[in-house]
């Protein structure tokens, strides 16, 4: 062993001061950069995660408002196949007359439904492509906010926009 020292002219002074600056070294750098590192990557993890479960909320509610859409017109068809019934019970003369009144009632019930639920779905498309560009910004700007300059910000935003309302 001592014949190891002396050929490799070890100090025992000097290695156990080079092993507690290591020691040092180390815990300095768990305390203030892995330990940081680390919460910015668990929150970011958090945001994205909350992030997929609010757009899987708005395709829940995009869902819904098309199956009632459909019950609407289903309602609607049914209400127009009731007042053409009524108009042939009565028969006659003021049967037909009733029953031409009954047909455009049912087109403009009908016209009045289409038109407000395309209004509608045009505005929770809206509400959808807000809140999902909105997420994509955050997302962006979040994830890549070290890594790209303005300029490339901006194209990558831009980009995500375009896809959005493709």
């Amino acid at each position: 062993m001592e014949e190891l020292i002396k050929t490799f002219h070890l100090d025992w002074k000097l290695l156990i001061a080079q092993l507690v600056n290591f020691g040092i070294v180390v815990f300095v750098l768990w305390k203030f950069a892995l330990k940081p590192l680390m919460k910015v990557m668990d929150q970011r993890k958090k945001e994205i995660e909350k992030s997929l479960d609010d757009a899987k909320k708005i395709e829940a509610n995009l869902i819904m408002s098309g199956e009632e859409r459909e019950k609407r017109i289903l309602e609607a068809k049914k209400e127009a196949q009731r007042i053409v019934e009524e108009a042939r019970a009565q028969g006659g003369e003021q049967g037909q007359k009733m029953i031409d009144e009954a047909k455009a009632e049912v087109q403009t019930v009908i016209a009045a439904a289409k038109e407000q639920i395309a209004s509608e779905k045009d505005r929770m498309l809206k509400e959808v492509k807000g809140e999902v560009s909105d997420l994509v910004i955050q997302t962006t700007k979040k994830v890549l906010s070290e890594v790209v300059d303005k300029k490339m910000d901006s194209a990558i935003i831009e980009q995500s926009l375009e896809r959005i309302k493709d």
